[in-house]
């Protein structure tokens, strides 16, 4: 097959419309694109290749117009339509939770693919898992985080083994969708102007705040966001003994997140080898004290672009084989659109 025929669902939502405009930019082999969306944005246009495209209501989509299917809504719309989608012989990429692990193993039966034999891809990481031997009908794409943690970590861990990973990461709000970086921009102008901040999407204020917790907590305190990158991490590099911890904390950023991450390898290793593996990827940018740009941040490094950035790599003083990396990617960009778009790449490769 030369070209394939594409929907995406969600198109109007803070990742459809990236999405989009990377699909643009792609060499993916797209014919015939099919925006789809709620009542609340159906009928409304978004460009690709210069020209307006309607965006149609999901509700009355027949998916055996398409090859593939690009999930980048809720929860709740993954769960309806993804089952429609892989009736009808699509392949779908879903960019929701509705299918990741144990926050869904309450699903009951999901059709010809269960929670369990959904991959988690990462093209670059673990591609082996969208083996011809094994076709999946769903591939999920993981939480940003995950994407680019493992992005960054995986040559470590092939050179000389990662038997801990300890990230916190600094979530912007764009990771919550339009409405929470509306939120935290109505904040901010209200507080610049002397009035308050009444928190409507967020429990508390998020604008010059930072909140401890990203999500709904367990009964042990852990938040979803948390389990979320402790269970991906182990199946995308396919280690029950990798040891992950982390701590997920909201900050009053609108795009782009970063993570402190401390890792225990295998093997010894400096920093100054750590470096040396990382500079040798083309997806990742290593910006360190002697950058002209100074070391890596969100807004002024990672904000709008595909690649990922590390600075502060350096031994950790208290672990002999430990690593200490600051590492910053914009979430709505590289972790959850351009990961899409390279899975789409993979699955037309290996399926269509």
């Amino acid at each position: 097959m030369d070209t394939v025929n594409l929907a995406i669902v969600g198109a109007t939502g803070a990742v459809g419309e990236v999405v989009v405009e990377l699909l643009e930019k792609s060499t993916f082999p797209v014919d015939q694109l099919h925006l789809l969306a709620s009542e609340r944005t159906a009928g409304t246009s978004l460009l690709f290749r210069s020209k307006p495209l309607m965006v149609n209501l999901l509700e009355s989509f027949d998916f055996t117009q398409v090859h593939m299917v690009v999930f980048v809504a809720t929860d709740a719309v993954s769960l309806e339509y993804v089952p429609k989608a892989q009736k009808a012989g699509c392949l779908v990429i879903d960019n929701s939770q509705a299918y990741a692990g144990s926050l869904s193993d309450t699903v009951s039966s999901p059709p010809f693919n269960t929670p369990l034999n959904a991959p988690f891809v990462i093209p670059g990481v673990n591609s082996e898992v969208l083996s011809t031997d094994n076709k999946p009908s769903l591939v999920i794409n993981p939480d940003s985080s995950v994407v680019s943690l493992w992005t960054v970590l995986k040559p470590i861990y092939d050179a000389v083994g990662i038997q801990r990973v300890n990230v916190c990461t600094y979530d912007s709000v764009s990771r919550l969708g339009k409405k929470a970086t509306h939120e935290l921009a109505t904040q901010t102008a209200s507080l610049l102007n002397a009035q308050g901040a009444e928190p409507k999407f967020y429990s508390q204020q998020v604008a010059f705040n930072v909140l401890p917790n990203v999500g709904e907590l367990d009964e042990n305190g852990h938040s979803d966001s948390e389990l979320r990158l402790v269970e991906q991490s182990q199946k995308i590099i396919d280690d029950a003994q990798l040891q992950v911890n982390a701590t997920c904390i909201q900050v009053p950023v609108f795009y782009a997140d970063g993570m402190a991450v401390t890792i225990e390898t295998g093997d010894a290793i400096d920093a100054s080898a750590v470096r040396e593996i990382l500079e040798k990827n083309s997806e990742i940018k290593v910006l360190d004290e002697n950058s002209e740009d100074g070391f890596a941040t969100p807004v002024t490094s990672a904000a709008g672009k595909n690649t990922i950035f590390v600075s502060r790599i350096r031994n950790d003083m208290s672990h002999q084989r430990g690593i200490n990396l600051w590492i910053v990617a914009d979430n709505v960009r590289r972790g959850a659109a351009l990961n899409t778009i390279l899975i789409a790449e993979e699955l037309k490769k290996s399926y269509l």
